[in-house]
């Protein structure tokens, strides 16, 4: 038997369906026989609404075109220019083109020059070296400051460390892993080659 929610599917994709299954499931359910006659109703308003005809007289005039065509014979079609000698296309002279490389190179070059003084200027103004300790020094400061701050911290950071150096021994194993998969090494054992 069919469930309720099966028919009005059907019937939502077909409204003039005529299946035996589901005219025995329409005359025991009021509401799904009430479903298909809306259904039916909208596809008959929809057919009705979407149908159009052409006028008359624009059918009549598109015939007649089509017949004065046919009665027509073919013509070729003019060219609307007379036809030229093709035009070979315009090459820049050898003297444009090699001013434009030597000028292309001297704001290249200068543009590395003025890049190169302002970078000049601001590593004479900023220490380098200075500022690399500075960074390097930052990771340390930061876990001093959360210990002295939060003196608890410091067993999940010592556990993370730990945690940290497993973690690198197993990507260690994980890289010499695939280093050995990839490559196929064959040993010699007591006169036997050991494929591994």
């Amino acid at each position: 038997m069919m469930t309720c929610n099966n028919v009005r599917e059907m019937l939502a994709l077909q409204p003039l369906i005529e299946d035996p299954a589901i005219e025995m499931h329409l005359d025991q359910c009021d509401a799904c026989t009430k479903y298909r006659r809306q259904h039916q109703a909208l596809d008959v308003m929809l057919r009705a609404e979407l149908h159009w005809e052409a006028p008359a007289a624009l059918t009549q005039r598109l015939l007649a075109m089509a017949a004065a065509q046919a009665q027509l014979p073919v013509a070729t079609p003019q060219p609307l220019m007379q036809s030229r000698a093709p035009i070979a296309p315009v090459r820049p002279q050898a003297w444009f083109v090699t001013s434009v490389y030597v000028l292309t190179m001297v704001i290249v070059a200068l543009s590395l020059l003025v890049a190169w003084q302002v970078i000049g200027s601001l590593t004479s103004q900023i220490e380098v070296g200075a500022l690399l300790t500075q960074l390097l020094a930052l990771p340390a400061q930061g876990l001093a400051y959360l210990n002295q701050k939060l003196p608890e911290s410091r067993l999940a950071i010592d556990f993370f460390l730990r945690v940290r150096v497993q973690l690198l021994w197993l990507l260690l194993v994980a890289v010499l892993w695939a280093v050995l998969d990839k490559v196929d090494l064959q040993i010699s054992f007591r006169g036997r080659q050991i494929s591994l």
